[in-house]
């Protein structure tokens, strides 16, 4: 269990490191899921998250959800700035990771592994345990 919780969090990589980590599982016949996380920025310089990529998916992106009205839509976003020494949280209803094409359904208790490309980091790998909310440390 410690071994999971310390690949959910990540490790500092350049100043930056991921916390509460997880991906929603897929039902049966579904091939998107959606990832959530928190970056956080401990150096003086602001940095941004370029992209995201799976081996579990066919592709991944950042996207947004937003309220245009009643109607919710949900759309891919550019990069996401994290300001220096600050934290940017992607979250259900706001910003997150979208896989697409699913190449075998992130089954409860697994981990999904995720490579984040940041402009001044570089790739950042994190593990994201499969779950159907955040971390109970994270609520």
């Amino acid at each position: 269990m410690l071994l999971l919780a310390m690949a959910a969090c990540g490790s500092p990589v350049r100043g930056l490191h991921i916390e509460n980590a997880w991906a929603s599982p897929t039902p049966g016949g579904v091939d998107v899921s959606a990832g959530y996380l928190t970056i956080v920025n401990e150096t003086d310089t602001a940095d941004r998250l370029l992209s995201v990529s799976t081996p579990r998916a066919v592709s991944a992106d950042l996207h947004e959800m937003s309220m245009a009205g009643a109607v919710m839509q949900m759309r891919t976003s550019g990069p996401v700035v994290i300001p220096a020494h600050g934290r940017v949280i992607l979250a259900p209803g706001g910003t997150h990771l979208m896989f697409n094409g699913v190449t075998q359904p992130f089954a409860l208790g697994e981990t999904i592994p995720v490579q984040l490309s940041f402009e001044h980091a570089g790739q950042v790998s994190a593990d994201l345990p499969v779950s159907r909310s955040a971390p109970e440390h994270a609520r």
